[in-house]
C-alpha cells in the first residue's frame, strides 16, 4: 500500500464570517498527482497554501506525512516543493547562486547543489544563462528555475500554483513530463498537488482532479488519457460554477 503523505479530516477555513473552504477529508498517496481546478476566488490557492503550512485551518486538521502542515517548515522542510505563481528568487543573484544559496538553507553544499540540479538546468535548456543575474532573465526563465529549485531536495510532496503559466509548450511539456515520472518512480514515488486553470494539463497528468468551488465539488477519476477539451473536468467545472 502506497504511502499516505496528505491527510485532511474536516479541513476547513474561513475568513472572518466568510467560508473559503467548506469542511474536507481526503487523503494524498505517494505517486499521485491532484489537480485542482475551479473559478477564480474558489479556494483553490488557499487549500494549496494549508498544504503548504503557510496557513492555519479554521478548523479540522491537515498533517503532511503525519505531522501538522504548519509544523514542516520548521521541522522537516525538506518533505515539500513548493513552486507559486511568482517565482519568489533573487534578482541581484544568478541562477547558480540562487540555487546555491536556496540549498545551502537545507544543508546542501555548493557541489551537491550542483549535481542534484545538472539534470533539471538541461532539462529546462537554462545552463546558457546560469551565469547571469536573474533580472536580465524572463519571468518565463525564472519560473523554471523556481521550479528547478523545488525539486532540488527530493520532497516527498510539491505543491504548484499555475507551474506552466509563464512557461513555452516545450517548457510546459518538459515540466509535466518531468512530473509524471517522478510520481511514477518505484523507488521514490513522488506527490504533487497542481492548481491550474489549464483544464487539458490536468486531465493529462493527473490522478485524481479536483474540481473546487468553497469546497470539493467533485472528485473526477482518470486513466491519464489524451486530453478533451470538453471531457469530464470541463463538464465538472462548468457545474461547480453554475
Amino acid at each position: 500500500m502506497s504511502e499516505t503523505i496528505v491527510s485532511m479530516k474536516a479541513l476547513a477555513k474561513a475568513f472572518g464570517d466568510t467560508e473559503v473552504l467548506a469542511p474536507l477529508t481526503k487523503e494524498i498517496s505517494a505517486g499521485e498527482v491532484i489537480g485542482i481546478v475551479g473559478p477564480n476566488g474558489g479556494g483553490k490557492s488557499t487549500l494549496l497554501g494549508l498544504m503548504a503550512g503557510l496557513q492555519r485551518p479554521s478548523s479540522g486538521s491537515i498533517e503532511i506525512c503525519g505531522k501538522p502542515a504548519h509544523l514542516i517548515a520548521l521541522q522537516s522542510a525538506g518533505l515539500v516543493g513548493l513552486v507559486l505563481a511568482r517565482p519568489g528568487l533573487y534578482p541581484l543573484l544568478n541562477g547558480r547562486e540562487n540555487l546555491e544559496y536556496f540549498g545551502g538553507l537545507f544543508g546542501l553544499s555548493k557541489s551537491e547543489v550542483k549535481s542534484k540540479a545538472a539534470e533539471l538546468v538541461d532539462l529546462f535548456g537554462l545552463k546558457p544563462h546560469m551565469e547571469k543575474r536573474l533580472h536580465t532573465w524572463s519571468t518565463g526563465m525564472q519560473q523554471k528555475l523556481s521550479l528547478v529549485r523545488a525539486l532540488l531536495l527530493s520532497p516527498k510532496l510539491l505543491l504548484v500554483d499555475e507551474p506552466a503559466a509563464n512557461l513555452d509548450p516545450v517548457a510546459a511539456k518538459a515540466f509535466y513530463d518531468e512530473l509524471r515520472r517522478r510520481a511514477d518512480s518505484k523507488e521514490s514515488p513522488l506527490a504533487c498537488v497542481c492548481v491550474t486553470h489549464d483544464l487539458n494539463a490536468a486531465e493529462a497528468i493527473s490522478d485524481r482532479v479536483w474540481v473546487v468551488n468553497g469546497g470539493l465539488k467533485e472528485e473526477i477519476k482518470l486513466k491519464r488519457k489524451t486530453h478533451n477539451q470538453e471531457g469530464p473536468i470541463f463538464e465538472a467545472w462548468k457545474r461547480a460554477i453554475s
